[in-house]
C-alpha cells in the first residue's frame, strides 16, 4: 500500500475502504516512517488550528481596542507551540502505539455505562442462530469469554461475513479488551449494507473511544456522525456521546 499526504488524510478522516484501513493499520504497527508522517500529520493540524485561534482572538483584541502587545504575545505562544509540537515528534517514534488520556472521563465513563447495559449478557431467544453460536452466547453469558471467542472465531474461520459471530465476536473482544480485534470486527459488520439494523459503525466508535490511541478519537467522531447522518442503529446513543467529543 502505497502512503502518501492523501492516504493518511483519508486514514484520519475514515474514508478509506476496509481493506485500506486494515492495511494501514498494518503499516502502522509495523514501519515506524509512517507512524512519524501520521504524527506529523496529525501535530500540523494541532498547531494549525491553535494559529487559527489566536488570530481570531487577537483580531478581537484589535476590534476592541486593546493593547497591541497581547498580539505579540499570542503571536510567541504560537511559535512556542510549533516548536514544543516539532520537539515532541522526534521523539514520538512509536507515538500512536500509546494510550493517550483522550477519552475525557465523561465520555470514557458513557461508554462503560453502555457496554455495562448492552454488552453484560447476550440474548439467547434466537432460534435461528447455529449451534455453535448459541453455544458461543451461552459460554458468553456465563463470563467465560475467551472461550465464547474462541467459539466465535471458529464461526468466522468458516463463514466470515457471518453478522451475528461478528457482532458477539466484537463485544467479547471489547469485553476483554482486545480493542484492536473488536474494531476490525465491528468494521467488517458494518460492511454488511443488507442488514436492516446494522450497529457495526456505532460499535466500532465505541471500541475506539476505549483503545484511546491519538488518532482514534477524531475516527470515533466521524463515525457517529455517519450514524447520526445516515439513521444506522445507536444514534439516539451517538447523538448523546458526539457532544463530550
Amino acid at each position: 500500500m502505497n502512503i502518501n499526504l492523501e492516504t493518511i488524510e483519508n486514514y484520519v478522516n475514515g474514508q478509506l475502504s476496509e481493506q485500506e484501513r486494515t492495511q494501514f493499520d498494518e503499516r502502522l504497527r509495523t514501519d515506524p516512517v509512517v507512524a512519524n508522517e501520521l504524527a506529523f500529520y496529525v501535530l500540523s493540524k494541532q498547531v494549525a488550528h491553535q494559529q487559527a485561534r489566536e488570530q481570531r482572538m487577537a483580531e478581537l483584541n484589535a476590534l476592541r481596542q486593546q493593547n497591541p502587545r497581547i498580539g505579540q504575545r499570542s503571536i510567541g505562544w504560537t511559535v512556542y507551540v510549533a516548536a514544543a509540537s516539532l520537539i515532541l515528534l522526534l521523539g514520538l517514534g512509536w507515538y500512536f502505539f500509546r494510550p493517550t488520556t483522550e477519552p475525557s472521563l465523561a465520555t470514557n465513563q458513557l461508554v462503560d455505562d453502555y457496554v455495562t447495559a448492552h454488552f453484560m449478557e447476550l440474548p439467547t431467544t434466537m432460534g435461528s442462530e447455529t449451534d455453535s453460536l448459541k453455544l458461543g452466547i451461552d459460554l458468553f453469558n456465563k463470563g467465560k469469554l475467551d472461550q465464547a471467542t474462541v467459539v466465535f472465531q471458529d464461526v468466522l474461520a468458516r463463514k466470515p461475513d457471518t453478522d451475528s459471530a461478528l457482532k458477539y465476536g466484537g463485544i467479547a473482544s471489547l469485553r476483554q479488551g482486545n480493542y484492536d480485534k473488536a474494531i476490525k470486527q465491528f468494521q467488517a459488520l458494518s460492511q454488511r449494507t443488507d442488514l436492516i439494523a446494522n450497529p457495526g459503525a456505532f460499535y466500532e466508535s465505541l471500541a475506539l473511544l476505549k483503545r484511546g490511541r491519538p488518532i482514534d478519537k477524531s475516527r470515533a467522531k466521524k463515525l457517529l456522525e455517519d450514524v447520526i447522518n445516515k439513521n444506522l442503529e445507536g444514534k439516539a446513543d451517538a447523538e448523546k456521546l458526539i457532544l463530550l467529543l
